[in-house]
């Protein structure tokens, strides 16, 4: 009975995660020769193709405000804050760097992965692909648990931190996930990833706490 609530819950929760367009407008920008995300990022090259599935991952100055933001305003809310999590962090940065270098089209919105990675690619558009995206972090690191995405994407450049989260804030499908609130209100998280690069942000939320974290 458990894992059939559970299943249900999950279903439930698979509408809220599909309106992820607050605004696409794509800057496509190559990382490497031969199409990759990875050019310039040895840390992330290395973590990707060399060491397995490494958890060293190091915020940037923005993701580390972003961080700060999106914690500030779960306290406003009356939530409390959630520890950052390396892993998820690593899955942030890989997703945010591939949506720069190859933004999806056609009917896979933006929790898409390509097929230019070392993952396996989804076009997100519900059904199946939900949980082959909430997956990612399994699928990329030692994280143990599912991961609950939302993205953000701007028209006017460089995406500041600021800004994605006066964007989540304004929508309600994404103010939930961050708030714990309506469909999300059942699960707790304790564990999340943030990165920003170019025109997007992308955040990851788990329940599993992430022991490389500690």
């Amino acid at each position: 009975m458990m894992i059939q609530g559970m299943v249900s819950l999950l279903r439930s929760l698979a509408g809220i995660v599909l309106p992820v367009a607050l605004l696409i407008a794509h800057s496509v920008s190559a990382f490497a020769a031969d199409g990759s995300p990875y050019g310039g990022d040895t840390e992330l090259l290395q973590a990707s193709h060399g060491a397995g599935k490494s958890s060293r991952v190091s915020l940037s100055d923005e993701e580390a405000r972003l961080y700060r933001l999106l914690m500030d305003y779960r306290r406003s809310e009356g939530k409390p804050p959630i520890p950052v999590s390396p892993n998820l962090s690593r899955v942030a940065r890989l997703h945010v760097r591939d949506l720069e270098a190859h933004p999806p089209s056609g009917s896979c919105n933006l929790h898409s992965w390509s097929e230019y990675g070392p993952w396996q690619p989804v076009c997100y558009n519900g059904g199946e692909s939900v949980q082959r995206m909430w997956s990612k972090p399994r699928e990329l690191t030692s994280y143990n648990g599912n991961g609950f995405e939302v993205v953000a994407c701007t028209s006017s450049g460089r995406m500041l931190p600021s800004h994605a989260l006066s964007l989540w804030e304004g929508s309600s499908a994404h103010n939930a996930v961050i708030t714990n609130s309506g469909k999300w209100e059942r699960l707790q998280w304790n564990a999340v990833g943030v990165a920003i690069s170019g025109s997007y942000a992308v955040v990851w939320f788990g329940e599993e706490s992430d022991p490389s974290g500690r």
